[in-house]
């Protein structure tokens, strides 16, 4: 039988025990074939699916299909079944100081990075190639090393699992207010901006870069991010460190001339996946109404991608139509919670009222693990997702229906198609995935990512190569960076620590304050908390100069607005009563949870993040003028500070990456240390909770899921 028939085959209801014996022997012919070798996998993975028609006789000549293609991590559970030289291979690929056993190709990355050499590495999502960073932990041969990761979501997921294995070991720092030990090996797991900002990596043993390919600027939709990823690279590579690269579907890679290293491409996988097609137009009721028919039947844990948090919304609406409310209790809980601390009339509220889970850039971090977790433990059977959870997180999905053949404004490219697809499917788990794509697929096409200070350009932005020492500059790039600064009216310091911002930008600022300092105009100088008409100034001048576009996006089109924003949010009662705010001031047009969600996407986009860089931005820029005018300087960092950490103190804002919300973190901050995050996080590991009055039970019940992960 062909590849197509022994998969047909595997994936009938009706296929008997008797038939086992002769399927495996087609797949061993599949196997044993060079050319059909990767046909063959997946079909392991597929009878591997079916083992329970497995007699002992035919359990043992799986074991050795198994072993054959390489997945020694699916022999576990039939040990006692497995022959001497199978359970001697198995044994064999156990990695030092660690409880696991890597699959042919984990063990041949491990080999290469345990021998000193650097690997860049593309594979599918199922491979287990975070794995690797644990192994490399485990060995013990390294004292710092750094991770960087994409997403605050992902530097939790890491944290918890390195955690789990090393907490007697390690010393885990993820926040910039954490400090290196001498008695720990330090693991940093940071974003590139927290990178970036920290003065002690100058001393690094071994890096990893996980989802290298947003090194390219044309793979990610933010440019400031692709350029803090470059020089944060950068920043570790020029330690002369070991590096491991990870990422997706790349078929090659560009720019990284200087470095040594081993690219390995592959499609090797530990998941079959199944695709259905429906090729459904992206106008019209085709595509909501097949939705609701697939919800009615299919079987197992489903994620949900959409292109943005609007298209999401109005997803889980729609299946609240066709699902019936959840009685789990820990959905009931939820719900009952959220609409409490943030709104009744939220859409998330309702969402989980029917065992739905949203997941886009709206929902406050804690929340988002909060969902995940409930989706991983069965609670929610749908999580309608944006890229939010694509890029990097595991969840336990069965299925994956892509209803949106977009990514935010962008038609959707083959290559996050395929990594949208790669969620289908879990080692251990899910043997078979199963993909739903409503609309027609991308077209196939091949992924090479240019490391842009390998491969210096015209395009290549300013603000990056200004970040550059004079040697590793371009002919080109050397005369475009003396030109922005020969025509400067800032000092090249300026220009180099407002690295985020183009040269142009900064200089059109300065002249506008220049302006205002000559008129007598000294609203922009002031330390400490601003009066209000003084943070309207410096608000005018974001709002008209800096984040224009960003902030119209989210309904903030004057210095006004976001002064009302940060001081509403400033208030006793916090995000309940910024809130509640935001809801008693829709207009008759408008829907409140649409507002609620765009409130919160101000709190984590705006306020904890860009604004607080703006404003820095802002300081810099502002002080140089006025020192040039003989003239007291501001200083902002307090304030800047304060609307980071959402005028909370640091650490007790801080648990809102642990999983903490802000609105528990409140009511915990009586027992906790407010300053330093090290001891919050013991505080928090042995608090008992009984003492703390002010808790409700869902909320004791929360926190407990997440003290032995911190």
């Amino acid at each position: 039988m062909n590849y197509r028939q022994l998969r047909d085959q595997l994936g009938q209801e009706d296929l008997q025990s008797a038939d086992m014996f002769k399927v495996l022997g087609q797949i061993a012919g599949h196997v044993n074939n060079k050319e059909t070798h990767n046909q063959g996998r997946d079909l392991v993975i597929r009878a591997l699916a079916r083992r329970d028609l497995c007699g002992e006789f035919e359990t043992r000549v799986l074991a050795s299909l198994v072993r054959n293609v390489g997945l020694y991590p699916y022999l576990s559970p039939m040990l006692e079944a497995v022959e001497d030289d199978d359970f001697l291979a198995y044994e064999l690929h156990r990695p030092d100081g660690l409880d696991a056993v890597f699959h042919s190709l984990q063990a041949r990355i491990y080999y290469q990075l345990r021998s000193g050499s650097n690997v860049v590495l593309s594979a599918s999502t199922s491979v287990g190639k975070s794995l690797l960073i644990d192994a490399m932990v485990a060995l013990g041969k390294f004292r710092k090393i750094v991770v960087v990761l994409p997403t605050l979501a992902l530097i939790d997921e890491t944290r918890k699992r390195l955690a789990s294995k090393f907490r007697e070991r390690c010393h885990l720092i993820t926040h910039p207010t954490q400090v290196a030990r001498s008695d720990k090996i330090n693991v940093y797991v940071l974003t590139q901006e927290r990178v970036r900002h920290r003065i002690d990596l100058s001393n690094i043993d071994f890096f990893v870069v996980d989802e290298f390919y947003k090194l390219d600027f044309r793979r990610d939709d933010d440019k400031q991010r692709a350029i803090e990823l470059n020089l944060a690279f950068h920043q570790l590579a020029s330690t002369g460190a070991q590096f491991y690269l990870l990422g997706p579907n790349v078929q090659s890679i560009k720019g990284l001339d200087k470095y040594e290293f081993h690219f390995i491409p592959s499609d090797y996988s530990t998941v079959a996946v199944d695709v259905v097609q429906f090729d459904l137009p992206s106008r019209g009721d085709d595509r909501p109404n097949k939705l609701a028919e697939l919800a009615q039947v299919i079987e197992g844990s489903t994620l949900i991608y959409c292109q943005g948090p609007s298209s999401a919304v109005k997803v889980a609406r729609r299946l609240m139509r066709s699902v019936e409310p959840s009685s789990a209790e820990a959905c009931v809980g939820t719900a009952h919670w959220m609409a409490e601390n943030y709104h009744p009339e939220w859409a998330a509220v309702a969402a989980v009222q029917h065992g739905i889970g949203l997941h886009h850039g709206g929902i406050p971090r804690a929340l988002q693990q909060h969902m995940v977790r409930m989706f991983n433990d069965s609670s929610l059977k749908f999580l309608v997702c944006t890229s939010t959870l694509i890029e990097g997180v595991n969840t336990a999905a069965k299925n994956v229906i892509v209803y949106d053949r977009r990514r935010n404004r962008n038609v959707l490219d083959f290559f996050t198609y395929k990594n949208i697809q790669g969620r289908a499917g879990r080692m251990g788990t899910y043997f078979v995935g199963k993909v739903y794509m409503l609309e027609k697929p991308p077209v196939d096409d091949d992924v090479v990512v240019e490391y842009p200070l390998g491969e210096q350009s015209e395009e290549t932005p300013l603000t990056l190569l200004l970040q550059l020492d004079d040697d590793e500059l371009s002919d080109l790039s050397r005369s475009r960076v003396e030109d922005a600064i020969k025509n400067s009216f800032l000092s090249a310091n300026t220009l180099r620590q407002n690295g985020a911002v183009a040269p142009d930008i900064q200089n059109r600022i300065a002249g506008i304050v220049h302006q205002k300092f000559k008129s007598g105009d000294t609203a922009l100088v002031w330390s400490g908390f601003p009066k209000h008409f003084q943070l309207i100034a410096v608000c005018e001048i974001i709002v008209d100069e800096l984040s224009g576009p960003r902030l119209n996006d989210l309904g903030i089109s004057s210095g006004r607005q976001l002064a009302w924003h940060l001081s509403t949010l400033s208030q006793a009662d916090g995000i309940p009563g910024y809130l509640a705010e935001i809801a008693r001031g829709t207009l008759a047009h408008q829907v409140v949870s649409d507002r609620i969600d765009e409130a919160l996407k101000v709190i984590r986009n705006v306020i904890t993040f860009q604004f607080p860089r703006d404003l820095m931005v802002l300081d810099r820029i502002i002080s140089e003028v006025a020192s040039r005018l003989e003239m007291a300087g501001p200083n902002y960092s307090i304030y800047a500070e304060a609307t980071e950490n959402l005028f909370l103190p640091p650490a007790i804002a801080a648990l809102e990456e642990y999983g903490i919300p802000v609105q528990i973190a409140r009511k915990l901050s009586a027992y906790l240390h407010e300053y330093d995050l090290d001891r919050t996080l013991d505080d928090l590991r042995t608090l008992d909770l009984s003492t703390v009055e002010k808790l409700s039970a869902f909320e004791r019940t929360f926190v407990g899921s997440v003290q032995n992960a911190v």
